[in-house]
């Protein structure tokens, strides 16, 4: 890796090179022919903010900034949050950084009844196809990491799929080109990705440059029932919770609390 190279694009540089290994193993026609005859069973999504508020929790094992968030196996969260109240179940299937597999992905998808979430860093077309197949229902998209036109070829090939996409955001620059390029449901990303700082008032001052028609989530920095309630009166559609529920000594609990918060006065 090359010296004074910030996280967010030694992450990127690693996956580029983990995708050459990939596709030398399994090159995207292969992926492309096993996606035209492939079924997969959909679980709702987006639908699911057509109902009301969203909560989502997170399987991530690691981060680069929490070295263990999951002592015991993933697989247990999985059957935890099976049982609970969470409405979409968000799992990490980067490697080096987070712990997370696409194996994990699938080994969650076959315990849980709830919409899965691919979250990964995915900035090529390989891994769309890869998601559709795995199955997930839905993939995140990192706008600052595609240009426009790149971010709306990702998004139109996962809606050819039948997949949503999640597009997330860290600024008002970011949010223009999410809408550009064609995004409903866009995150808010409360982490500065340079550094790791959580401040939720980002998505107090960011819901300002928000069309009224659009789905929009609050991820990272919810720790409380409170904080929910606080990017609830914001007009958020819905909140991504990882570190929060993950540390928890109940977690079904924290995660019954947060929808609590989240759907009042619905």
């Amino acid at each position: 890796m090359r010296k004074n190279i910030n996280i967010l694009d030694e992450i990127v540089e690693t996956k580029w090179m983990e995708l050459e290994t990939l596709k030398a193993i399994r090159p995207l026609k292969s992926l492309q022919e096993e996606a035209g005859n492939f079924k997969p069973e959909k679980r709702p999504f987006r639908a699911l903010f057509e109902k009301g508020r969203v909560l989502m929790v997170e399987i991530k094992p690691r981060s680069p900034s929490v070295e263990n968030l999951i002592s015991d196996s993933p697989l247990s969260i999985a059957d935890l949050y099976a049982k609970s109240n969470a409405d979409v179940i968000s799992v990490l299937t980067d490697a080096k950084y987070f712990g997370g597999s696409v194996e994990l992905l699938r080994q969650v998808r076959a315990r849980v009844p709830q919409a899965i979430l691919r979250k990964d860093f995915i900035v090529d077309e390989y891994q769309v196809y890869e998601t559709f197949l795995l199955p997930a229902d839905a993939y995140l998209l990192i706008a600052s990491l595609l240009t426009d036109s790149e971010l709306a070829h990702l998004i139109k090939l996962g809606a050819s799929l039948g997949l949503d996409a999640l597009v997330e955001v860290r600024d008002e620059k970011d949010i223009a080109k999410a809408l550009r390029a064609g995004a409903c449901i866009i995150g808010i990303n409360n982490r500065d990705l340079m550094t790791f700082y959580t401040d939720i008032s980002v998505t107090e001052k960011l819901m300002k440059s928000m069309p009224q028609n659009t789905f929009v989530i609050s991820e990272s920095g919810i720790m409380t029932p409170k904080d929910a309630e606080r990017v609830r009166k914001c007009g958020i559609s819905g909140i991504l919770v990882g570190t929060s529920v993950l540390l928890s000594k109940d977690p079904v609990k924290m995660i019954n609390e947060l929808k609590e918060a989240l759907t009042a006065h619905d």
